[in-house]
C-alpha cells in the first residue's frame, strides 16, 4: 500500500493539482472553515449542488473572483475529480469528500483539498494533512485504483434513472444536468466531463399528500442503511423528510431494478 504522502500525490495528479492534503471533516464546508481556506474576495461554489442540482459556470466565477482580488474555491464532491476539473477551469482550490472514491469504506469522512499551487497566506502554510488511519488509507488506495470505472457506472446509471423519471407523468419536477430541460444543461456540457454526475432530483406533487420521507420509506431499495458512496443507490430527502424533493445518488446496482422499485412506489402514490 502507498504511504499517505504518496496517496496524496497520486490524488493530486488525478485532480490536475500541484498538491493535495487529506483531512478528517464531517463535510467540505467544515474543512474549509477548519483550514481557514476562504479569505476576503474568495468565492466558494459547488460544481453541482443546491436545489435542482445547479451547475455554475466555473470559468466565469473564477474570473469574477480574480477581479475581486480573490480566488475560486470549489466543492467538487458530487461530480468528483473524475467528472469535473475545477482547477483546469480556473479554480485555485478544489475539495472533495472521498466517500465515493473509497467505495463507502471509510471509518470517518475524509476530505481531499487539492490546489493549483501550495496553499499559503502571507508566506505561511495554511493547510496541513491529518494523519489518516491505516484502514482508511487502504480504502482510499484501493478505491483510487478502480475509481474511474466505478464512477463512470455511477454517472451512467444516474442518466438512466433521470431518463426514466423524466418520462413519469405527474412529477412536479425532474432535475438532472444531462437533461436538455435542465436550466444549466448547456453550461454543464462545458463544465462537466464523462457525463453529468451521479445525482438526480425529483419532486413529488404536494397534491399526492406524500412527503419525501414517506416516499423513501416505501421504497424497498432506498439504500438508507448502506454507506454513502458505496455500491447501493441511495435516496435522500433533499429538503428534509417533510419536504417533497427526493435526491437519488445512483449506485453500482442495476438501474433497471431501481427504476422498477421507484415506479411501483410512484404509481401507488399517484393514485392515493
Amino acid at each position: 500500500m502507498l504511504s499517505q504522502l504518496e496517496l496524496e500525490a497520486r490524488y493530486a495528479d488525478a485532480a490536475s493539482a500541484a498538491t493535495a492534503h487529506f483531512v478528517y471533516a464531517g463535510h467540505v464546508n467544515e474543512a474549509i472553515e477548519r483550514c481557514d481556506l476562504a479569505q476576503e474576495g474568495d468565492i466558494v461554489a459547488d460544481a453541482i449542488g443546491g436545489a435542482g442540482l445547479c451547475v455554475p459556470n466555473l470559468r466565469e466565477l473564477a474570473s469574477k473572483a480574480r477581479d475581486a482580488g480573490g480566488r475560486l474555491i470549489v466543492d467538487g464532491t458530487v461530480p468528483s475529480h473524475f467528472g469535473c476539473r475545477p482547477l483546469e477551469l480556473g479554480a485555485a482550490v478544489a475539495l472533495e469528500a472521498l466517500d465515493r472514491v473509497a467505495a463507502g469504506r471509510l471509518s470517518r469522512k475524509v476530505v481531499a483539498i487539492a490546489s493549483r499551487a501550495p496553499l499559503s497566506f502571507d508566506g505561511v502554510d495554511a493547510v496541513g494533512s491529518d494523519v489518516i488511519d491505516a484502514a482508511d488509507l487502504a480504502a482510499i488506495d484501493e478505491g483510487l485504483r478502480t475509481f474511474p470505472d466505478r464512477m463512470q457506472c455511477h454517472v451512467d446509471h444516474a442518466r438512466a434513472l433521470a431518463e426514466y423519471l423524466a418520462c413519469f407523468e405527474g412529477l412536479a419536477c425532474v432535475s438532472y444536468p444531462g437533461l436538455a430541460t435542465h436550466p444549466d444543461h448547456e453550461v454543464a456540457t462545458r463544465v462537466l466531463v464523462h457525463g453529468f454526475g451521479p445525482a438526480v432530483d425529483f419532486e413529488l406533487p404536494s397534491s399526492w399528500g406524500v412527503s419525501a420521507g414517506e416516499f423513501i420509506e416505501c421504497c424497498r431499495l432506498n439504500g438508507r442503511t448502506e454507506p454513502a458512496g458505496g455500491y447501493a443507490t441511495r435516496l435522500h430527502a433533499r429538503d428534509g423528510a417533510k419536504g417533497y424533493a427526493v435526491r437519488v445518488f445512483a449506485g453500482l446496482d442495476d438501474p433497471l431494478v431501481i427504476a422498477a422499485d421507484l415506479d411501483q412506489v410512484l404509481r401507488s402514490c399517484a393514485v392515493l
